[in-house]
């Protein structure tokens, strides 16, 4: 009986179990926005949750919403150009990284709420690109050399991961991002890469649309306003 009445009191359920604030970039973003509606009624939702709590079913069932995944995030941040699509790392030879970081879901990096941008490690490009070479490597310092002194932070010090911002790649060691700004980037804080971006989020889900498609292809700067000159 006492689980049948805290099921029924759904807005008390909601505002126990949100687990933090929203990422930045969200905070005004409707829960409905990313979380869909589950199949079912409220009633039956309730029936076949209880039925598998006491061993009458395999598995439970969403109870009202269904918690996002990847198809939820890339219907307004997919991109034809990404530069770490996260389907990517469903390829066989990444499963210890799958293990490892996660990298084949939106939220292994960007963990909602939680109230930054980016929720893992700066270093984490070690888990991919340890045999990394680079020919006619641009760097006073090779990217071998980098490796091999196991400095890994200094990867985001010069690449954005997803390539979204147009930027000048730096060409020497003096020239990075100060580990410092990115730290503070991933925190939510300013952005070191570059006030313009090849491409703004959706603000529809549909991502088939003219409309989406569109305006995902206009370079913005960091206000949200089209680029001159952009396609």
């Amino acid at each position: 009986m006492v689980l049948m009445l805290a099921l029924l009191n759904v807005d008390a359920i909601y505002q126990q179990a949100m687990p933090g604030p929203m990422n930045s970039g969200h905070e005004n973003l409707d829960c409905k926005a990313c979380h869909q509606k589950a199949a079912g009624s409220l009633r039956q939702q309730i029936q076949a949750n209880v039925r598998y709590l006491m061993g009458g079913r395999e598995r439970s069932v969403a109870f009202n919403f269904i918690s996002p995944g990847n198809d939820d995030c890339l219907s307004c941040h997919e991109r034809d150009n990404d530069h770490h699509p996260v389907y990517r790392f469903n390829e066989p030879r990444f499963s210890e990284v799958r293990q490892a970081i996660a990298p084949q879901l939106c939220a292994g990096c960007h963990l909602e709420h939680s109230g930054v941008r980016i929720t893992s490690a700066p270093d984490n490009c070690k888990n991919c690109h340890s045999g990394i070479q680079v020919r006619n490597d641009p760097l006073d310092i090779t990217h071998e050399d980098l490796i091999a002194l196991e400095n890994w932070h200094s990867c985001l010090r010069c690449h954005d991961y997803h390539g979204n911002h147009i930027m000048v790649v730096p060409a020497s060691i003096k020239a990075m991002k100060p580990i410092a700004s990115i730290e503070e980037y991933f925190s939510g804080g300013a952005d070191p890469y570059s006030d313009v971006r090849y491409h703004q989020a959706r603000t529809t889900r549909d991502r088939n649309t003219q409309e989406g498609k569109a305006r995902s292809a206009l370079a913005y700067d960091e206000e949200g306003a089209v680029v001159e000159g952009s396609p």
